[in-house]
């Protein structure tokens, strides 16, 4: 954990970023919630980082997701999420590891997205992926970015003109910076008239 804090002080002291201790629970209703990573029961937003990654707009925070839990009435699930502010609006559409958001319990896009068409399972390590538009999705969830979001060990959610992506666990700024970096490799895959 010391590597966390350590990162929030050298990025904190950074003119080239922007840094909030905390943001409110109301803050993140901008970025499409419930869904994937966020928590049905609350959510907790701490050190929010808001700069230029590649040519896009970031927001990188630490999040709690507070969800129905198992032996206790509720559970936490820790994430590091970076937000990428995109050109134009896309199908909302979501891809993750299956362990990162399998605790959550939750569906991976919010209720007023639509009817999600889920992509077929069969891959190690095991992925979830569902799209409300089979056409987006045949084009842009290719079996190179399905393996991608895989290496990076990595979750991404795309939210109108938003892509949201997180990893397990609070991780010091440098590694989300090479988080939003793979979602931007990600991004260059996509079908090329989608998000120019």
């Amino acid at each position: 954990m010391w590597r966390v804090w350590k990162s929030v002080r050298t990025y904190r002291e950074d003119p080239e970023w922007r840094y909030r201790k905390r943001e409110s629970r109301q803050w993140l209703d901008a970025f499409g919630k419930p869904g994937h990573p966020f928590g049905t029961r609350g959510n907790h937003v701490k050190h929010v980082l808001e700069g230029q990654i590649r040519g896009y707009q970031a927001t990188l925070f630490h999040l709690a997701a507070v969800h129905d839990g198992g032996k206790h009435p509720t559970d936490v699930s820790w994430y590091s999420v970076v937000v990428l502010t995109l050109p134009s609006a896309l199908p909302a559409t979501s891809v993750s590891v299956a362990s990162l958001v399998r605790l959550l319990g939750t569906a991976p896009l919010p209720p007023r997205a639509g009817t999600a068409v889920h992509l077929p399972p069969g891959r190690k390590p095991r992925m979830v992926a569902c799209s409300v538009d089979p056409a987006f999705a045949e084009l842009a969830l290719t079996e190179r970015v399905i393996r991608m979001t895989a290496d990076a060990k990595m979750g991404w959610r795309l939210h109108e003109d938003r892509m949201i992506g997180w990893i397990a666990n609070y991780k010091p700024y440098e590694r989300l910076i090479e988080l939003a970096e793979a979602m931007t490799d990600v991004i260059d895959e996509f079908p090329p008239t989608s998000c120019r």
